[in-house]
C-alpha cells in the first residue's frame, strides 16, 4: 500500500472519530464517568461484579459500558451504537499505541475483510459493525483485576 493510501486511511480514521463526545478514559480514574454522563446528556446505571464494577452510560444511539476497578480505575471500555466514540480521548495515552498497530495491520497483505482486532504491548482492542450499528471494546490487560477474565468485558 502506497504511502499516499496510508496517510488517507489515518485521515479518515482520525476525521471519522474526531466529532464524538468525551468518553472515560482508560487507564483514568472513575471520576470521568459522571463527567461523561454530564457531556452527553445520557443516564448511568451502575452494576456491582466480584472485583469491579460496569457503569453503563445510555445515550441516544449509543450504549458505553466502562469497566472500574475496586481501585477506581477504569481499566475496560465497550461501546455498542450507532457510530464510534472518539478514540483519541477514549483511549488517551494508549491512542499513539493503538494507531501504530493498526497502521501496521493495514500494511500487512493480504488484507481481509473481518472485525479488527488488535493486540498490543499494554491494550487489547476489537472492533466491528456497520453503518449505524457498531461495536467495539478496549481494555489493559495489566490493570484486569485477579478475577476478571476478558469474556467479562462485553
Amino acid at each position: 500500500m502506497g504511502t499516499w493510501v496510508q496517510t488517507m486511511l489515518v485521515i479518515m480514521l482520525i476525521h471519522l472519530t474526531a466529532g464524538t463526545p468525551v468518553w472515560a478514559v482508560l487507564g483514568q480514574a472513575k471520576a470521568s464517568v459522571e463527567k461523561d454522563r454530564a457531556a452527553m446528556g445520557g443516564q448511568v446505571q451502575s452494576k456491582l461484579a466480584p472485583g469491579y464494577s460496569v457503569e453503563t452510560i445510555t445515550v441516544v444511539g449509543m450504549t458505553i459500558k466502562e469497566y472500574v476497578s475496586l481501585d477506581g480505575t477504569v481499566f475496560a471500555v465497550t461501546w455498542k451504537g450507532t457510530g464510534v466514540p472518539n478514540l483519541r480521548l477514549l483511549f488517551d495515552a494508549y491512542f499513539d499505541e493503538y494507531l501504530d498497530a493498526l497502521t501496521e495491520l493495514q500494511n500487512k497483505k493480504p488484507r481481509l475483510r473481518r472485525p479488527l482486532m488488535l493486540k498490543t504491548e499494554n491494550l487489547v482492542i476489537e472492533r466491528s459493525g456497520h453503518a449505524r450499528n457498531m461495536w467495539g471494546r478496549a481494555f489493559i490487560p495489566s490493570h484486569l483485576p485477579a478475577m476478571v477474565s476478558p469474556k467479562d468485558i462485553q
